[in-house]
């Protein structure tokens, strides 16, 4: 007679998943636009004029309207000289109570007419010259508003990522066991 003894150890099972990540990276942007500084510059050239009317004009040449005021006012006075020297004439002829021939004395007077010569420098006057130009700068930024004539727009970078945790399952895949069974016709002899 024996007794038979059949054991099974446990078994362990162990399944496992690895962990994951996935990364992926976006730099930033950044997108600046600035205007440009603007100079405007408008220039006349220089011009000299020079007006020499009057020291012409001090020469005897002048315009027709002043030579003909000249020659009506020149007139003028010598019409009333002429006529001074007619009363004053007739003044004369009605005084003849003085005894003097009024006659006579007029024609003496007539032909001592006296004529000046002299001689001058001219011009009197000296010409006048002014001397015209000019520049205008006008320098400065078109919209500068709030940020100095630079505009800006940032696109902040992101990271997008995938993460798969690691897995460990652990399971029991056999259970142990023991069987004790009785065998009746066992050869085997074990002396201990």
């Amino acid at each position: 007679m024996g007794i038979r003894i059949t054991q099974t150890y446990a078994k362990i099972g162990i399944d496992t998943v690895a962990a994951d990540l996935n990364m992926k990276s976006h730099k930033p942007e950044l997108e600046i636009h600035q205007n440009h500084a603007r100079v405007k510059i408008r220039t006349e050239l220089p011009r000299v004029e020079i007006d020499q009317y009057e020291a012409f004009a001090s020469t005897g040449l002048k315009g027709p309207i002043d030579l003909t005021h000249e020659i009506a006012q020149r007139i003028y006075q010598q019409v009333i000289e002429q006529i001074g020297k007619i009363a004053e004439d007739g003044d004369t002829f009605a005084a003849i109570e003085n005894g003097v021939d009024p006659i006579v004395s007029l024609a003496e007077e007539d032909p001592d007419a006296e004529h000046v010569f002299d001689v001058d420098c001219i011009p009197k006057v000296r010409p006048r010259i002014t001397v015209k130009g000019s520049q205008q700068i006008e320098a400065g930024r078109e919209g500068e508003g709030v940020h100095n004539g630079v505009e800006y727009s940032i696109i902040p970078g992101r990271v997008d990522y995938n993460f798969v945790p690691a897995q460990v399952n652990i399971y029991l895949r056999q259970y142990a066991s023991v069987k004790f069974s009785y065998v009746e016709d066992s050869k085997i002899d074990i002396h201990i």
